[in-house]
């Protein structure tokens, strides 16, 4: 990477402000919450995991490939991060003014009737299953690939 301290100052001023967002748009308790579901990649590990299977697939059938060639870093989206940062800024100073403390929370709660029982219950049991299938599909991927070579 050619600026790697670059980069990690974007990175980390990215995390302060999707956490201040969060907080703004979801009240504190369940803005850090979400923040925190979001920083350590579960809501990515339960959901968003299937998306990524193809690429991991390609890189387990060439092993040998990726310790002569590992994969090139995206250079166009290497290139615009500090502009979407600095655009993400803008719209987090925006937010401010167009919305109000918490809105994001009390619209869902309104939406819920106040009955927090059951999202709660069904969300943390999809997380839950969606790891479980994570980690079984990816024991059988990586059980055939270690068959095939």
């Amino acid at each position: 990477m050619p600026y790697p301290g670059g980069f990690t100052t974007f990175a980390t001023l990215f995390i302060v402000l999707y956490l201040i967002n969060y907080i703004w748009l979801f009240g504190f308790l369940v803005g850090v919450v979400i923040f925190i579901l979001t920083l350590f990649q579960i809501i990515f590990s339960s959901y968003l995991w299937p998306f990524l299977l193809p690429s991991v697939m390609n890189m387990h059938k060439k092993p040998s490939a990726l310790l002569l060639a590992p994969p090139k870093v995206n250079l166009f989206i290497y290139g615009i991060w500090s502009f979407i940062i600095i655009a993400l800024g803008g719209l987090t100073i925006l937010n401010f003014f167009i919305s109000d403390y918490g809105c994001l929370l009390i619209k869902i709660e309104e939406l819920l009737n106040y009955n927090y029982r059951m999202p709660v219950i069904l969300l943390a049991g999809s997380m839950i299953l969606g790891n479980l299938i994570r980690i079984y599909v990816m024991k059988r991927l990586s059980d055939q690939i270690d068959n095939s070579a």
